[in-house]
């Protein structure tokens, strides 16, 4: 019998590799001019592999890749009250109140929602993106006392993207994450003002984007124009990869800047991969080395093949290992829906 370390490694070599070496080798297609910018909890592991690649002499890069801890709850946060943002950060699902809203999506502290707003405004209850119009009219009034409050986060997250070198002029940032709608890459060109590109898994509407005074250009390495509930299987049930993709601190929701120029960053809930990291580690660290063999013997992969591969686990129960099976848990706090168990949601 296998041990569980064995089963994890393996099960990392099986299922993420494959799609790990189609993604970096087209990574590597449109690296020049660029440099790779990898993106809040699923970043981590694309800025692991490349570094794990590159000391490995086995890629080169024009530019090194830097991880960017945010989050599109850090950020909307520090534009919370700006006038236009709200149809930016409204137009995603949520069901709750808007105290919950403001907690989930904002990153507010239940203190200081209570003293930004009325104790009656924060128990309406809403259903975004069908009462838009209503959550704007309920909010925009004290648009300015919550734009002032979160001040210190803006403060903080625009130190953090000079010190990145995000608001340099060159090179083009090239944002790497799973996808899908590159909501994080367009408040960041709104931020810096200046043009990027996004390689993603998946891109629902790939192309370019005119995003304040700057533009946004997005493309999609397995599949573009696909929506959800299409039956596109690497979309409808990519929660699976977003519980293995992800950072050992799990979900920046705040930042500060303190006055010796060093930043504190404050995270969300810890759900099961953060909590099991070291297992999770061991499922990275098979998909890794699972890439530097196929990068080292030219093997690849078509988006064809990975496709199967990815259904041959998500569909079928029972085929994800059960050592693995505490690991799937996602925290979904933007949607209002909490930790979510995603084997458990597709029955495997």
């Amino acid at each position: 019998m296998r041990t569980s370390h064995q089963a994890l490694y393996e099960f990392g070599q099986s299922f993420l590799a494959p799609m790990l070496n189609h993604y970096t080798r087209e990574l590597l297609e449109h690296s020049a001019g660029h440099r790779p910018v990898c993106l809040a909890r699923e970043g981590w592991v694309f800025f692991k592999l490349l570094n794990h690649l590159s000391k490995a002499n086995l890629i080169e890069l024009p530019h090194a890749p830097c991880y960017l801890k945010v989050s599109r709850t850090l950020l909307f946060r520090s534009m919370l009250g700006e006038e236009g943002s709200w149809e930016i950060a409204l137009k995603h699902h949520f069901k709750g109140t808007v105290l919950n809203l403001l907690m989930k999506r904002f990153g507010l502290q239940l203190h200081e929602a209570f003293a930004l707003l009325p104790a009656e405004l924060l128990g309406f209850s809403l259903r975004l993106p069908d009462d838009i119009e209503k959550v704007i009219g309920w909010l925009a009034p004290h648009g300015k006392r919550l734009h002032d409050h979160v001040a210190p986060t803006r403060e903080a997250l625009q130190h953090y993207l000079k010190q990145e070198g995000l608001l340099d002029k060159t090179p083009v940032p090239l944002m790497l994450d799973l996808g899908y709608a590159g909501t994080i890459q367009k408040l960041l060109t709104k931020m810096t003002e200046r043009d990027t590109a996004g390689l993603y898994f998946i891109a629902n509407s790939p192309g370019d984007t005119t995003v304040g005074k700057a533009r946004a250009h997005m493309r999609g390495v397995f599949r573009e124009n696909v929506k959800w509930s299409e039956g596109y299987v690497m979309l409808e049930r990519s929660l699976l990869l977003e519980s293995l993709m992800t950072a050992p601190h799990g979900q920046v929701v705040d930042m500060r800047l303190r006055t010796d120029g060093t930043l504190d960053f404050f995270y969300g809930r810890m759900a099961a991969p953060q909590r099991y990291y070291q297992d999770l580690e061991t499922v990275l660290q098979g998909a890794m080395d699972g890439v530097e063999e196929g990068f080292r013997l030219g093997i690849q992969y078509s988006v064809e093949e990975i496709e199967a591969i990815y259904a041959s686990f998500a569909l079928p129960p029972s085929a994800i290992p059960k050592s693995a099976w505490h690991l799937f848990n996602i925290d979904d706090d933007f949607s209002g829906n909490g930790v979510i168990n995603p084997t458990q949601l597709f029955g495997l």
